[in-house]
């Protein structure tokens, strides 16, 4: 089926990657009000609401309005003539859905033209023989585009991130990872280029093909799984009700247990299947999940850090459970980029947002997948001219970073300290 779809004229397909990422779009604009910790029900799939008039300060009772047009389920056209129960959803909340369903099929439609075509990657005539594997990463960037967005969107509106993005969003990075011919980036050197594994630049150490690789990537499934349970420690009563609270706060939501289990026991069927009877794949199953566990580590390392620095929440689980989906789609090096390339890219935006309202808040999501975006699309000039280099240290790496996170927190704690003894505490 892919080959037939390579073999179409560059235009036809073109035409094809907009029609689905228009459907796509459609789908994103559903999933951000239906997926949302507090769901509303807006948009051409909800049941119509008619404009409420107002005369002399009185609100009069809206009378029961037609049912909704074809034309209202057009992409981009019915939003807009959905403009007039803004009085119900707010002034001109069909903007943005509006907006999404005119660009993200625009922006699809480019970035495949754009990765597929090695522009991305800069390598020109050496991708010839790789138009599959290009195609089959440009899939997998369109899926976690797509889940980026909802969860962009989510989290501007209410600071949270749904399991309903990271989880699905996870298990296709891994299973992509696992059967796709190729899934994470491609790493571009003179001699050559290959699929990105997780001990790049070096070789690939044949210990991780032994048992010793599959124990890692069982435990990684299973942490991540324990992760995504309710947890919460509770000392006031001692330690033997606190563990008693600890795991009765973990069972206490059947449905997200039993899916959190079926969903664990499912991801470690795949591990063991994939070591056992796809080896070819295993260095980048591996890959796709120290990714996650990478991702998501430094991820919950600075929460914590940060959390105990200023006594307060400063990262949210969600940006945890997004950073280690992220790192199952391009491994845990780039994921490194990510995270301190993040914190740039939001600076603008949380200036911007503090001049306006004159609330330095913001979530951390979206500048978290800004910056994904940012270096897929920038491949070349991040990647290959810049940061390939230094992974050839390592392990020393991962220590360097650990240490800053550390340092993280001791530099908010200093900082939290100063801020009371000046009378500046919750400033």
């Amino acid at each position: 089926m892919l080959s037939g779809f390579i073999a179409l004229p560059l235009l036809l397909r073109l035409l094809i990657v907009l029609i689905v990422a228009t459907v796509v779009a459609r789908f994103i604009n559903w999933a951000i009000y239906t997926w949302a910790y507090n769901a509303r029900s807006l948009g051409p799939w909800s049941q119509p609401v008619a404009a409420r008039k107002k005369s002399k300060g009185k609100r009069h009772k809206a009378s029961t309005p037609p049912p909704r047009s074809w034309l209202d389920h057009l992409p981009v056209i019915g939003w807009f003539r959905l403009r007039g129960e803004a009085s119900e959803h707010g002034r001109l909340y069909w903007l943005r859905p509006l907006l999404i369903e005119f660009l993200f099929p625009l922006a699809m439609a480019w970035y495949y033209h754009f990765y597929v075509s090695g522009q991305a990657l800069q390598a020109g005539p050496a991708l010839r023989g790789l138009v599959p594997e290009l195609h089959w990463q440009c899939l997998a960037h369109f899926a976690l585009f797509t889940l980026m967005a909802i969860g962009t969107f989510i989290d501007f509106d209410e600071q949270s991130i749904p399991d309903y993005v990271t989880i699905p969003g996870t298990v296709i990075g891994l299973c992509g990872a696992a059967f796709a011919p190729a899934w994470l980036p491609f790493h571009v050197t003179p001699a050559g280029i290959v699929e990105l594994h997780a001990a790049i630049p070096r070789l690939w150490p044949e210990w991780l093909d032994s048992v010793y690789g599959l124990l890692i990537g069982l435990a990684i499934v299973l942490v991540w799984g324990f992760a995504l349970l309710a947890r919460r420690v509770i000392w006031r009563r001692g330690f033997t009700k606190a563990v008693q609270y600890f795991i009765a706060r973990m069972f206490r939501n059947a449905i997200l247990w039993k899916t959190i289990a079926v969903v664990t026991l499912a991801l470690l069927l795949l591990v063991a299947g994939c070591w056992t009877w796809n080896p070819g794949r295993w260095p980048y199953l591996l890959s796709s999940l120290l990714g996650l566990a990478f991702a998501g580590g430094l991820t919950w390392g600075a929460r914590i850090a940060a959390s105990h620095g200023m006594q307060m929440e400063a990262l949210g689980f969600g940006d945890v459970t997004l950073m280690a989906m992220i790192g199952t789609y391009i491994g845990w090096q780039p994921s490194l980029l990510v995270f301190f390339l993040a914190p740039m890219v939001a600076i603008v935006f949380v200036l911007t947002r503090t001049l306006i309202t004159g609330r330095p808040d913001t979530p951390f999501g979206p500048y978290l997948c800004a910056a994904t975006v940012l270096l897929l699309v920038y491949w070349t000039a991040m990647w290959t001219n810049w940061a390939a280099p230094v992974f050839s240290m390592g392990g020393f790496i991962v220590g360097v970073t650990a240490a800053c996170i550390v340092l993280l927190g001791v530099i908010l704690w200093i900082w939290r300290l100063i801020k009371q003894s000046l009378g500046l505490f919750g400033q």
